[in-house]
This record gives structure tokens, sequence and C-alpha cells, in this order.
């Protein structure tokens, strides 16, 4: 939600012609979004090793190189104030709330009471943000490597973490969070892992390994839940969202995949859930998740998630559930991850429709 102090009549569509909104919602007459390229500013986006975003900014709020990253917030036109690591967009104020609520509100909601959250990433707050919402949560432990980074956000994200990291039930780590759930013996009753989506064989990729896996479930509490940000995922890109689900189940009894489409990334994006309890949220209705909605969380707390919308995010196209049902490669600490080759149809779409027409 935008709130500015912009006058109705600013607009052309003013005396009484604008739709009334919601309570906390505003229209933005935003003049600056020229379509004039004179002046401007234009960060380029490297996620993808083929295909460069070039994304217009009004301004560079700050651009610092830490001892782990290179730390960009930008305010860009057409998704907000932004955060890029390494080139590589991770959150931007105008699709956020998307993205930390399908993250941390389906796990929270299937554990009956969580007490005890363990953060691993989350440097901008937002994650926390959404897990103390919850007033059963008695303490949230978030750690991040990049205590500059996370001071960084403290300063310059107030959207996306509101506070949180003032709330007394918070406690703040700055280390490696494989080196933490191998130190720290403490147990949880969530686990949310929400770092870099990176599979590049590269040091960032310990924290997604079969080996990091089994030493946080034995961080997790009996009926405990693990929730990780997924990946890319989509018919064109499914090879190492597929690979953590494969890894994720040699480790859990019941693993689940869900999905949504995060503006901000170019692309729909994937999350895995993982419990060795018996139930899990695809089985649920969408008339159940809501009542959970509603006895947890306060009524005006969500702005995007309700049941039809979580239990939409299970589905996935016939294709993709094939792609995501092959055997295949697991991530693991010493052995060099490979994805799966590309796969491609051999029957021409002219053929089915011959054989649609009755084989003429």
């Amino acid at each position: 939600m935008t709130q500015v102090d912009e006058r109705p009549d600013a607009h052309p569509l003013a005396e009484g012609l604008l739709p009334p909104l919601p309570i906390g919602y505003f229209y933005n007459v935003n003049k600056e979004n020229s379509n004039s390229e004179r002046e401007s500013i234009y960060l380029v986006e490297t996620s993808d090793i083929f295909d460069k975003y070039h994304i217009k900014v009004r301004s560079i709020i700050c651009s610092v190189k830490s001892q782990f990253q290179n730390i960009v917030i930008a305010d860009t036109c057409n998704h907000g104030i932004s955060l890029f690591l390494d080139g590589v967009i991770q959150s931007s104020a105008n699709d956020e709330d998307l993205y930390h609520e399908l993250l941390v509100q389906p796990a929270m909601l299937l554990h009956e009471r969580p007490h005890d959250v363990l953060i691993i990433g989350g440097g901008e707050g937002a994650t926390l943000r959404e897990v103390l919402a919850h007033h059963t949560v008695r303490r949230a432990v978030m750690v991040d490597i990049d205590q500059q980074a996370v001071d960084l956000c403290r300063q310059h994200l107030l959207q996306w973490h509101c506070g949180a990291f003032e709330d007394p039930r918070v406690e703040l780590h700055y280390r490696d969070g494989r080196e933490f759930v191998e130190i720290d013996d403490r147990l949880f009753d969530v686990i949310i892992v929400d770092v870099v989506d990176l599979l590049d064989n590269g040091p960032a990729q310990r924290l997604y390994t079969r080996q990091f896996y089994e030493l946080v479930r034995q961080r997790i509490r009996p009926g405990g839940i693990l929730v990780v940000q997924g990946l890319e995922l989509s018919i064109n890109h499914w090879k190492d969202h597929a690979a953590l689900r494969r890894t994720l189940r040699t480790v859990f009894t019941n693993v689940g995949g869900y999905q949504m489409n995060i503006p901000s990334f170019f692309c729909s994006w994937g999350f895995l859930i993982a419990s060795d309890r018996s139930d899990m949220l695809e089985t649920m209705s969408a008339q159940d998740i809501d009542a959970r909605i509603a006895a947890r969380l306060d009524p005006e707390w969500l702005d995007h998630l309700d049941g039809a919308l979580l239990r939409s995010s299970f589905c996935s196209s016939k294709e993709l559930s094939l792609y995501l049902s092959l055997p295949g490669p697991i991530v693991e600490d010493d052995s060099l991850y490979e994805r799966l080759p590309d796969i491609e149809e051999v029957d021409p779409t002219w053929e089915k429709l011959r054989l649609a027409r009755g084989g003429e």
C-alpha cells in the first residue's frame, strides 16, 4: 500500500470519477514517470545469465560494498524502492508483501501454536515482520551473515520491517546460517530459510544441500515445519526448484511446493514447505485456511493471501507437474551440482491436430 499526500483533483479523472478505494489505499499521481529517457538512470538486473533487465530508477539511495556483497537500494519507477544484492533484485516495495506473505504465512498457519521461530537470512526484516504478526510467537531468532546489509535495510527499508527489529521477542545474530544451526542446539517450531537464490556450486550452496537440511531437521521440534524460498519455478525454469524438492524429500517425510508470480522478480517464484507431519496445506480446503487466518491474524493484516489464493498456488500445469515428478540429482555438500538436460516434446502440433481430426 502506498500512502501519499496527493490531492485527487490533480488527476484527469478527478471530480468524482475516481472510484473509492478501501481504507489504507490512496491514488498516487506520479508525475515523474515520463517516457523520456533523457537524464535517466538505469540499473541492470543480472540474475539471468542470458537476459539482462534494465530497470529505470529515480535515484540511488545507497550503494555499498560490504564484506560479503554489493548492496544497492534504489527508488525504481516501476517497482518502488528496491533492494539489489550483487546486481540481483531481492525485493521491492510494490510487491514485497506478496512475496513475504507467501514465504512465511503458510508454515505459520499450518503449525498449531508456533512459539519459537528461526529465520536464516531475511535481512530486510519483512520475514521477521510476518512472523511477529502471530501473537503466539514468544521468540524469533534471525541469523544473517551481513550486518552491514541489515543495518542499511533497517535505515532505508522501513516499509519492510515496520520496526520489527525493535520487538523484544527478536534475537539477532550476525553469522553464517549453517554455522548457527551446527552450534546452537535450541529447538524451533518453524524454521524459515530466506537466503540468496544460488545453485552455482559456490559458498551459498551450502544452505541448500542435503547435509544442511539434515542439520535443520535436528533443530525442529516434533510437529515443526521448515519453509524454504524455492527459486524460480515455471515451465521454462524448474530444474533447480525440482532439485531442491528432491533434496528435501531425502530428509523430510512430506514436502510440498507452491508458486506465485512476483512482478519485480520477472518470473514465477517457488516455495517449498517440509515436515514430518502427515497433514499439509495442499490437502486443506480454502475455507479451512481462511478460518485459520481469521483465528490467528488481525483481519486487516494480510494484503494478498487467503484460502483460495493459497490453494491455487499449489497447482501446476500438466507439463510442469511432469517435470517436477522426474527423478534427478539432489544437492550434496561434496558433489558438483549438475542440472538435468533440457526436455523437448517429439510430437509436433500438426500431428496432434491430425489425430484430433480422426487420423485423416
